[in-house]
């Protein structure tokens, strides 16, 4: 094998070598070259236990090898020389083969050919999906193909070999699978036996980290869409993983199931809040926890508002939990219980319960952001949010700024502002803020009182007086330059 000097001095002489000629025929002579050289690498290795690994570790022969596949033709590449391809694929090393399979992925018509006359490079780059390096590559382009047989049969092979000491993380990187192709198509039905492996693993108790990292991936499925996600309870895996959550909720050992499962329930949520009415205690449940939170743990209390503010992200989630709960007090006592939260507790916990509650008006109508801001407190928490404003306190001052950055969508909210005194005597002060970042939020929040104020729709909700835009007016214009004295005239 050659040292790795010999090696990066070879690899500079075929690029100089390429780059002078560039030409099909010229990149597959290096390419077949480098094949041949990795192969005999190999099976060196195999043999002698002190040789480096890292000949093919280097940056030069990526560029090298990702320059030459870029330039040759899909077909050229795919079927006229695939049995290049194929003896390459094996033995690339995975800082090469992630750059190979990138570049693959990305060429025009490559993945109806993978799928077709060239199957046998899909199953060969199937193979590698394994690699702690190369396999989230390999994975992203797995996700194109595994609507084809040849490539599941090979994927269920690498899940029925995965045993010993690293099996959770083999079947990590195939679950991955699950996860992309839900992100890039909502046809998911071609993997379907991935989902009822991935299953296994989540109701599999005995191993708790590789059960969590399972749930993790349908997670990722749920939020990738609402048809993605409305096919997971169609299968019977939202049923099943919360009967688990309930089960590990009186099981001494099951607090980590029971935290995510409610996770994993609350994204269903964002995507398909139809699943709040099928599973109704989970909104009971949680909103009990939200009107209990000072007598929750610190953990639980975070975790409380986390679910709550992604279970209600949506405005049809918000809609499904009105009329849930039209007959009772309890949505209602629910959010002024996390107005009241934004106020108690440390300056770490009255931040995060503040973050939440922001998340509630990302995704909503101007009547339900209307009426749950008043459920929070309303005056009560303007007068909050005003006076810790001005107090020395960053995180919450942060806190404080993105949340109105997002109440400020909303001219009936925006209303209640400018008819809170201290907010306009705050907002007109020129000292108010001393720190430039802050001003330049401040004065953001200005532009957008003026805004709603000039379009015709909103500024018929937001009422607002013409002399108090006058007055948000000026103070944003930049300030006048003083008169030079007598002695700067002088001279």
């Amino acid at each position: 094998m050659a040292s790795l000097e010999e090696h990066e001095k070879l690899i500079e002489e075929w690029r100089n070598d390429y780059i002078a000629e560039r030409s099909s025929k010229k990149g597959w002579e290096i390419l077949e070259k480098l094949a041949k050289m990795q192969i005999e690498a190999a099976q060196q290795m195999e043999t002698e236990d002190d040789v480096a690994a890292a000949d093919f570790d280097d940056f030069s022969t990526s560029k090298l090898v990702k320059l030459i596949i870029g330039d040759i033709s899909t077909k050229d590449l795919l079927v006229d020389h695939q049995i290049i391809l194929l003896e390459f694929i094996p033995s690339a090393h995975p800082n090469i083969l992630r750059h190979v399979v990138r570049t693959v992925r990305e060429k025009e018509g490559a993945i109806s050919l993978l799928k077709s006359s060239s199957v046998a490079i899909g199953v060969a780059f199937a193979r590698r999906v394994t690699d702690a390096e190369a396999g989230e590559e390999v994975g992203r382009l797995m996700a194109h193909l595994v609507d084809h047989d040849l490539i599941n049969e090979e994927l269920k092979s690498q899940l029925s070999v995965a045993n010993g000491r690293e099996s959770s993380s083999i079947r990590s990187r195939i679950y991955s699978i699950a996860t992309e192709r839900a992100r890039i198509s909502s046809n998911t039905s071609c993997i379907h036996w991935l989902y009822d492996k991935i299953l296994k693993s989540v109701l599999d108790t005995q191993d708790v980290l590789a059960q969590l990292d399972a749930l993790d991936t349908f997670v990722d499925i749920a939020l990738s869409g609402k048809q993605n996600a409305e096919a997971l309870y169609e299968l019977g895996i939202v049923k099943k993983i919360y009967e688990l959550m309930e089960w590990s909720k009186e099981s001494p050992d099951g607090g980590e199931m029971y935290l995510y499962g409610t996770r994993f329930m609350c994204y269903m949520a964002r995507s398909y809040p139809q699943v709040l009415k099928y599973f109704p205690d989970l909104a009971r449940r949680l909103m009990l926890e939200i009107r209990m939170f000072d007598q929750l743990s610190v953990v639980s209390r975070l975790g409380a508002f986390d679910h709550f503010a992604s279970m209600c992200f949506s405005v049809e989630a918000k809609e499904t939990l009105e009329d849930m709960f039209k007959d009772s007090k309890d949505l209602e006592n629910t959010l002024g219980a996390a107005g009241a939260a934004c106020t108690m507790g440390t300056m770490e916990l009255k931040c995060r319960t503040l973050q939440a509650v922001t998340l509630l008006f990302q995704n909503t109508t101007e009547k339900i952001a209307e009426t749950w801001y008043e459920r929070l407190g309303g005056k009560a928490l303007t007068h909050v949010a005003v006076g810790n404003v001005k107090k020395p306190f960053p995180e919450m001052k942060n806190c404080i700024y993105d949340f109105w950055q997002q109440l400020f969508t909303y001219p009936s909210v925006v209303h209640q502002f400018i008819t809170f005194q201290g907010f306009i005597d705050w907002a007109l002060d020129d000292k108010s803020e001393d720190n430039p970042e802050y001003e330049i939020r401040k004065r953001q929040i200005i532009h957008r009182i003026i805004e709603l104020s000039e379009n015709t729709k909103s500024a018929e909700v937001l009422k607002a007086d013409p002399e108090l835009i006058g007055r948000l007016k000026k103070y944003l214009q930049p300030a006048v330059a003083p008169a030079p004295r007598v002695e700067e005239m002088a001279l």
